[in-house]
């Protein structure tokens, strides 16, 4: 790509057919939530909303209402539910602006209540609890009676629509510990039934793309998505899911150096034999960690090269020793799909972390590139 270092890719056409595969999964009268929080997850959260409202997403939910109002302004009109608390001052732009906030406990409910009333009007909440994370959230485990008689008086506020009950829970991936996952989920269940009993009907959402995949029956009213819809969620590739992401850079040098020579910072690295080695056009400064050493690899014409010593701010080094064909300029894959191409969860899986996390942490300076061509 002329004038960049690195670039992203991101094939629209392949978040579309991840929707239909995925929608598949989804029971009747499960609503699908389009998450892109924190810019997409780095990914651009403006094209992918509006792709997502082109699908017929009927809800979209960001982090907080600055993310929220920033889609508005570039015109996305779906309803959009947040994922944090609101200071109570903004209740009247969120209340404008038809953003669904979550109610965290009784005296934050109080306050927006207070706020809206003033307004003159209603503002739209799901009420959040803690069924065992440990994060926002009216909390339940071991106060079951005084949770439901904290929720019902947030429902008895009046400037509050309280349409929804939410939580979120741990969604371990250690199989291990998914007893916790299943005790927070039976959990919520079980409050949803019993405000029921008590003649409240709420919208319930416990679920995002991991626990829908480990626990489809709790899928509930909605589901919140789109690390699966990008690609990004392991597990999801037996259905046919595919990452809709790449990460790309070009080859900005190639030179031979003699064995016995150190290469990066630091002298981690002493080439074994004479080498090719090829300077990347990425590094820690864009994002990557600079922990991606061993074991990491690049794509150069459809064949892996390892990363050599240590990520600089700007650049990285690769071998090229075994891929004679490359040529200064070549495309140079960081992290995507096809043969010979590391997956985003391969860098993930470097340093223990996930795919959202790789591409949440990419400078939001890396030109942007979609695509619809699958």
């Amino acid at each position: 790509m002329m004038g960049t270092r690195c670039w992203l890719e991101i094939d629209l056409s392949i978040l579309r057919k991840n929707w239909t595969m995925i929608h598949h999964l989804l029971q009747p009268g499960c609503t699908p939530v389009g998450v892109v929080k924190h810019n997409g997850y780095g990914l651009g959260a403006i094209p992918i909303a509006r792709e997502l409202e082109r699908l017929g997403c009927p809800l979209l939910s960001t982090a907080g209402l600055t993310e929220a109002l920033e889609l508005r302004q570039a015109g996305i009109r779906a309803p959009i539910l947040l994922l944090g608390p609101i200071d109570p001052a903004c209740t009247s732009a969120a209340m404008e602006h038809n953003v669904i906030v979550p109610v965290v406990d009784l005296e934050h409910g109080r306050l927006m209540d207070e706020e809206a009333r003033r307004a003159g009007g209603r503002l739209r909440t799901h009420i959040k609890v803690d069924a065992g994370l440990n994060r926002l959230g009216v909390p339940v485990l071991g106060r079951e009676e005084e949770a439901l008689a904290e929720i019902e008086a947030i429902l008895a506020l009046p400037g509050l629509t309280n349409e929804g009950l939410t939580t979120h829970i741990s969604g371990m991936m250690d199989p291990a510990y998914d007893y916790l996952s299943l005790r927070q989920l039976e959990l919520f269940r079980q409050l949803t039934r019993r405000l029921a009993q008590r003649g409240f009907s709420l919208k319930a959402h416990c679920e995002s793309s991991l626990p829908l995949l480990a626990h489809p029956e709790y899928q509930m009213d909605y589901v919140r998505l789109t690390s699966a819809l990008l690609g990004l969620q392991p597990g999801y590739e037996a259905l046919g899911v595919r990452c809709a992401v790449q990460l790309k850079t070009s080859l900005l040098q190639i030179k031979q150096v003699p064995k016995g020579s150190s290469i990066g910072y630091r002298m981690t690295y002493t080439a074994p034999r004479d080498m090719t080695i090829g300077i990347a056009g990425i590094g820690y400064g864009d994002g990557l960690s600079r922990s991606l050493t061993t074991g990491a690899k690049m794509s150069v014409r459809g064949r892996e090269a390892d990363v050599l010593g240590k990520l600089s701010m700007s650049f990285a080094v690769i071998d090229l020793t075994d891929i004679p064909e490359a040529a200064l300029g070549d495309t140079v894959t960081v992290f995507g799909y096809g043969e010979g191409v590391p997956s985003v969860q391969d860098y993930a899986a470097l340093y223990g972390g996930h795919a959202c996390e790789v591409t949440s942490l990419l400078k939001e300076r890396i030109p942007k590139v979609y695509s619809q061509r699958s």
